[in-house]
């Protein structure tokens, strides 16, 4: 009856079990002192069962009704190969620039994990006008930059001006400079294009640049300008210290995450970021855990395979880049043959290519429209895949013989071209790879290796080539004007191999007019169909971008990327810690 008692007590007074050591068993002692030694086991095994039961029964009640989420916290480290110079999307060219002013600027748009664009600065998704020309974009109301200061329509419409003005030489002007923009009120922008351009809503992904602080730079400064390094942003992230060497060199950044950031603050409070000299000297701080992460895994370390980095979470992201080989029909007559180039593209074992240059770290390609780019025709790779047998019947039915060395011959003409590439290391791997499969059809190919600070110069820009290994960045829409259209064959155009075709220019010229995905899916089909057969160039491999780093990084789901710094895109919901909330 006393146990009753003690019990209903218990449940009255609405004591939990938190309180149980200051009940001091107060209704307990005479009970106990009435109990032998086996009763008193009995009753604390008893109580023991009851308190366990509790502790099970809240716990899963607390499971059940709760979900985890993540929680802000942490700081992260990434090592990157160079020095900053230009935290600044204006300027921003080096891969180790281009990734810090993606964390510290946002642009009007983004591109969300799947390639979808989606509004950053923006309230929402932008009208166009009925003749497809006029863009009019709304700011989300009270928007900081870094510093407190409002952003406002003035900042993207300087920001556009300031790319427009040939004195500050900004290397993405060729995307403006059809361009109008104009201010409607203190937070709307219209954008007028010259013509209608499905593929421009790219160029509003630019990161925009904040008046107040840019507008009393002349040109001339605009490049040694302190805010080049000590930027005033609006993105996730802002510049909280940076470290020199006595020499001033920068060793390394931290990152801050910005309360005021336009999609919500960030969860990990602070970002670290460390320079090296070296690819090299960058693995060597992966492995003593001075960094948690590097953007970028050299293929020839292959520090991927490397035991002591097992424990390391390994991303391969596919990146919207293909290498290529283009071929300047002018310069070489055998190269002008379609059944040599025919049969150049059955002969090449891609899965071999990638294992052999790659380490496996690639994806084949057929076309300049990749796996999931609208308009990507999976049915492509089937016209010219791997069939070494049908690559040599095509030879000896188009007249070339092969001699006693193994070489094919067409009267006094040898089957024989050279590749020109650069000296990066990738690229001379691959035409190493390249000869050694054509030379099992009777090819002679020679390789020319220019260094890199001529190559542009004096091959890529005068088209100085028979064939040329290169590797182009199509992007999130996957646009071949620029690439293939015969108005852009000679420099600055990017039409590498000289392509002509009338079709092949109406159809894309179509395309970048249309805002229609189904019909603009159907032009891009149309162009693969023909490049396939046509062969202006040879689609060989799609890049991965290898991301190495510490496997308690959430919230990271990147499906496609089209340049590495797009990793950043969505850095505001990764996190490190966790909690619960109620479902």
């Amino acid at each position: 009856m006393l146990l009753e008692n003690s019990i209903t007590e218990l449940k009255r007074t609405g004591r939990g079990i938190k309180d149980l050591r200051s009940f001091k068993f107060k209704y307990l002692t005479p009970i106990f002192k009435m109990f032998g030694k086996k009763e008193k086991i009995w009753v604390f095994s008893l109580l023991a069962l009851i308190i366990m039961d509790v502790l099970l029964l809240s716990i899963g009640l607390y499971s059940a009704n709760t979900v985890v989420v993540p929680a802000n916290g942490g700081s992260y480290s990434e090592g990157m190969v160079g020095e900053p110079r230009f935290i600044n999307p204006l300027l921003a060219q080096t891969q180790t620039d281009k990734d810090l002013t993606r964390l510290v600027f946002s642009g009007l748009y983004k591109y969300d994990n799947q390639g979808n664009i989606v509004p950053d600065l923006a309230a929402e998704n932008f009208k166009l006008s009925d003749d497809q020309k006029q863009y009019t974009i709304s700011l989300k109301p009270n928007l900081k930059w870094h510093d407190g200061h409002s952003i406002t329509a003035d900042d993207v419409i300087f920001t556009i001006q300031t790319i427009q003005n040939p004195d500050y030489k900004s290397p993405v002007h060729a995307l403006w400079n059809s361009i109008v923009a104009e201010k409607i009120d203190n937070l709307t922008i219209k954008f007028t294009n010259k013509n209608v351009s499905a593929p421009f809503v790219t160029n509003l992904t630019l990161g925009i640049l904040p008046k107040h602080i840019w507008q009393n730079v002349p040109p001339q400064n605009f490049y040694i300008a302190k805010y080049n390094l000590e930027p005033v942003g609006n993105g996730p992230y802002f510049v909280k210290e940076i470290n020199k060497l006595p020499n001033g060199t920068v060793r390394s950044i931290l990152l801050e995450s910005y309360s005021n950031y336009a999609n919500g603050k960030a969860y990990i409070d602070e970002i670290s970021l460390k320079f090296y000299q070296t690819s090299q000297d960058m693995i060597s701080g992966l492995h003593t855990k001075e960094v948690d992460s590097i953007g970028f895994i050299p293929f020839d370390k292959k520090i991927f395979v490397d035991p002591k980095n097992t424990k390391l979470n390994i991303l391969q992201i596919p990146v919207n880049q293909y290498q290529a080989l283009f071929f300047n029909l002018s310069k070489n007559k055998a190269l002008g043959s379609h059944a040599v180039r025919e049969a150049m593209a059955k002969s090449i074992n891609r899965e071999s290519f990638i294992k052999d240059v790659y380490a496996g770290m690639a994806l084949p390609a057929y076309t300049p429209i990749l796996p999931g780019q609208i308009g990507y025709d999976q049915n492509i790779a089937s016209k010219n895949s791997f069939d070494l047998d049908a690559a040599n019947m095509i030879l000896e039915k188009d007249g070339w013989k092969k001699d006693s060395s193994g070489m094919r011959l067409k009267g006094k003409d040898a089957l024989q071209f050279t590749i020109t590439t650069n000296d990066f290391s990738l690229n001379v791997k691959s035409a190493e790879a390249l000869k050694e499969q054509w030379s099992k059809i009777g090819l002679n190919i020679n390789i020319n290796v220019v260094a890199s600070t001529e190559f542009e110069k004096n091959y890529l820009r005068t088209r100085n080539f028979e064939a040329l290994l290169f590797a182009e960045s199509s992007g999130y829409d996957p646009d071949p004007f620029i690439f293939w259209h015969s108005s852009q064959s000679n420099n600055p155009g990017v039409n590498l191999a000289q392509y002509k075709n009338l079709t092949i220019d109406k159809i894309i010229a179509d395309a970048r007019t249309t805002f229609n995905g189904s019909t603009r899916d159907g032009f891009y089909k149309q162009f693969q169909d023909i490049f396939s057969y046509d062969l202006p160039a040879i689609i060989l491999d799609q890049s991965v971008f290898v991301y190495e780093m510490r496997p308690d990084v959430k919230g990271i789901n990147i499906k496609v990327l089209a340049n590495p710094e797009d990793r950043f895109y969505d850095v505001n919901h990764w996190y490190l810690n966790t909690g619960r909330d109620l479902k």
